[in-house]
C-alpha cells in the first residue's frame, strides 16, 4: 500500500470526476449530465417518512445481485407491488403468488418474500420507536464510525437482504457518511493503493469517508461518481463503456503510475 498520509484525495477525485463527465458528454449534453449529478450532491441524512425508507429498502433488495439497468427499468412495477408497507406487512401467500405471476415483474421469490418480511420489520420499528427515522437517528450514526457500525449491525439483524454490502447500499442512499463497498469501488481503491485487497470492506468504507472529508461532497456523490467510473455502463450519465473496468481503459484515465498502483505494476 502507498503512504496514505501523502495521498491527494481531492486531486484524484477531481481527475476521475472530470474524465467521467468528459466521456459522458460523448452521448449526453453537459447540461443533462450536470443535472443528473446534482441530485446526488444534495443527498444528505435528513428526515424521511417511513414510506420513503421502505421504498429505499425495497429497491436495495432488488438491486442486490442484479444488473442495475434491469432493476431500474422495472422500478415502477416493483414499487407498484410494494407501495405501502402497512398493506405489504399483511400480504399472504396468495399475494406472493399474485406478484410472481405478473409477467412484467422480476419474479424472484426470495426477494419478494424479503420485501414482505421487511414491511413487517418496519412495522415493528414504528411500534417500538415511533418512526424509522427516530430509530436510525437514535444511533447518532454520523457522529462516529463506531456508531455507524452499530447501526449497520442492527439493520442486518432486522432486515432481509441487508447483508454485509447491501446494508451499506441502504445507508449510503439515506445520506449517511458511508459508501457501499461493492466490487467496483473496491477494485478502484485497490488499484489506487488505498486497500491491500478487494475484500477489505471496512477499509474501503473508511477510505470513502476520506474522499468525502477532502472534497466536501456528499458521500452519495462520491459513491455514484466512482461507481459510474468503474461500471460496465452507466447510461444515466452517458457512459456506454466504463473506464476502470476489470480490463481497464487506462489510455483515457488521467491517473498515472504515481496515483494508480495498477499502472505501476
Amino acid at each position: 500500500m502507498i503512504d496514505l498520509s501523502k495521498f491527494q484525495y481531492k486531486d484524484v477525485f477531481k481527475k476521475i470526476e472530470e474524465t467521467l463527465i468528459r466521456e459522458g458528454a460523448r452521448e449526453l449534453s453537459m447540461e443533462k449530465i450536470q443535472e443528473q449529478l446534482k441530485q446526488y450532491k444534495e443527498i444528505r441524512f435528513d428526515y424521511r417518512s417511513d414510506a420513503e425508507y421502505y421504498k429505499l429498502i425495497v429497491l436495495v433488495v432488488f438491486y442486490s445481485g442484479f444488473k442495475a439497468q434491469t432493476v431500474t427499468s422495472k422500478r415502477n412495477i416493483i414499487l407498484g407491488h410494494f407501495s405501502d408497507w402497512k398493506n405489504v406487512a399483511n400480504y399472504t401467500e396468495e399475494d406472493v403468488q399474485r406478484i410472481m405471476s405478473d409477467p412484467q415483474m422480476i419474479s424472484n421469490e426470495n426477494k419478494i418474500r424479503a420485501c414482505i418480511n421487511n414491511a413487517q420489520a418496519i412495522n415493528q420499528i414504528v411500534n417500538q420507536f415511533e418512526s424509522v427515522h427516530q430509530y436510525i437517528n437514535g444511533f447518532n450514526p454520523n457522529d462516529s464510525a463506531e456508531n455507524l457500525l452499530l447501526l449497520k449491525e442492527d439493520l442486518e439483524s432486522r432486515f432481509s437482504y441487508l447483508g454485509k454490502i447491501t446494508v451499506y447500499h441502504f445507508m449510503t442512499d439515506i445520506g449517511l457518511n458511508v459508501l457501499k463497498p461493492d466490487r467496483v469501488i473496491c477494485r478502484i481503491f485497490k488499484r489506487l493503493g488505498l486497500i491491500d485487497n478487494e475484500n477489505q470492506l471496512l477499509s474501503t468504507v473508511l477510505q470513502g469517508r476520506k474522499f468525502q472529508q477532502h472534497t466536501g461532497y456528499s458521500i452519495r456523490y462520491i459513491d455514484i461518481v466512482l461507481v459510474a467510473y468503474g461500471q460496465v455502463e452507466f447510461l444515466d450519465l452517458g457512459i456506454k463503456k466504463g473506464i476502470c473496468l476489470t480490463q481497464p481503459r487506462c489510455e483515457i484515465c488521467p491517473l498515472r503510475s504515481n496515483e494508480c498502483t495498477f499502472l505501476a505494476n
